[in-house]
């Protein structure tokens, strides 16, 4: 076994569920770990090593601010002032999921019996031209004896006028299995239809595929689906289910004003994981306004999302 050769912060509680954070890189969600009757059980597809966190295109386990999913060009208009961000999704020429994977929170651990959490504090100051709005987000998550997880996400728009926000997280889910045995089942949504380069034509068809519980055998997605919510603060969820193993994991997100309205679902090319992502806004939200907050001078908000281990359907 190779020796770890990247710093980590764990938190856990005493019956065995854990949550390994990598602040260096952008306080990415390396691990999360709950322990079941059959034993412990690993749900997020991590990075083994440095070198591939150094490496890594598909954002694993980092979270999104302030743009979520792509960005058309780089390019935004807001208030009247034109915005460029750097291009990193150079073969469709789009801009991919913000900030925050390039800065090193502040972490604060507090480990206690039943529930352990980790604070990360992330100050911009609005060093990048393209986003020149100082904010601070802080992210907590609580890891619980329940083999949950719960996220809350704390957005401060610390600029003297009205700011863009977008935001989300991109854990990929495995239970230690390939896809292809993998079930999945999504709230009501309507999916939002792409072109070549996967920014929204501005169609947005019902989807029922995933109504109910479906094989993900052979189907490839990066889809965003709007969830078609029935209630002000209600909380949906995206169950990721094995007949197998008799076990899945639930991620569940709340809905409504400044929350978590849309889903981005993307299955990894080798087939071991899928990224399921609460993500606050549609694709290109900086351009098309889909979902899109604009938070004014010293406003804040707070919305949560979770992680919970399910053994029985």
């Amino acid at each position: 076994m190779n020796k770890q050769d990247y710093s980590a912060q764990t938190i856990r509680t005493e019956n065995g569920n854990l949550l390994e954070l990598v602040p260096e890189f952008g306080g990415l969600t390396n691990r999360l770990q709950f322990a079941s009757d059959q034993g412990p059980v690993d749900v997020i597809a991590g990075l083994p090593d440095r070198h591939a966190m150094e490496t890594d295109k598909y954002f694993r386990g980092i979270p999104i601010f302030p743009v979520v999913n792509r960005l058309r060009d780089g390019r935004y208009t807001f208030e009247g002032k034109d915005y460029q961000l750097p291009v990193n999704e150079t073969s469709r020429n789009n801009a991919l999921h913000g900030l925050l994977h390039h800065l090193r929170p502040e972490v604060t651990i507090t480990n206690d019996q039943d529930v352990s959490e980790a604070k990360l504090t992330y100050t911009y100051k609005g060093e990048e031209k393209g986003y020149p709005f100082p904010v601070d987000v802080v992210i907590s998550y609580r890891v619980k004896a329940d083999s949950s997880l719960e996220a809350e996400f704390f957005v401060h728009n610390r600029h003297h006028a009205a700011i863009p926000v977008g935001i989300g997280w991109h854990p990929w889910f495995s239970l230690s299995l390939p896809l292809d045995e993998l079930q999945m089942k999504l709230p009501k949504v309507r999916r939002l239809a792409v072109d070549s380069r996967l920014l929204p034509t501005g169609e947005r068809p019902e989807d029922s595929t995933f109504e109910q519980l479906h094989s993900l055998n052979g189907i490839a997605l990066d889809d965003c689906f709007a969830v078609q919510q029935s209630s002000e603060g209600e909380t949906v969820s995206v169950l990721l289910w094995s007949d197998k193993r008799q076990l899945g994991v639930e991620m569940w997100q709340q809905t409504g004003e400044r929350a978590f309205n849309f889903i981005q679902v993307c299955t990894a090319p080798d087939r071991q994981s899928v990224a399921i992502e609460p993500v606050s806004c549609g694709i290109d939200a900086f351009n098309t306004g889909d979902g899109l907050i604009t938070l004014p001078a010293d406003d804040s908000f707070t919305a949560r999302m979770g992680v919970r281990l399910v053994t029985a359907i």
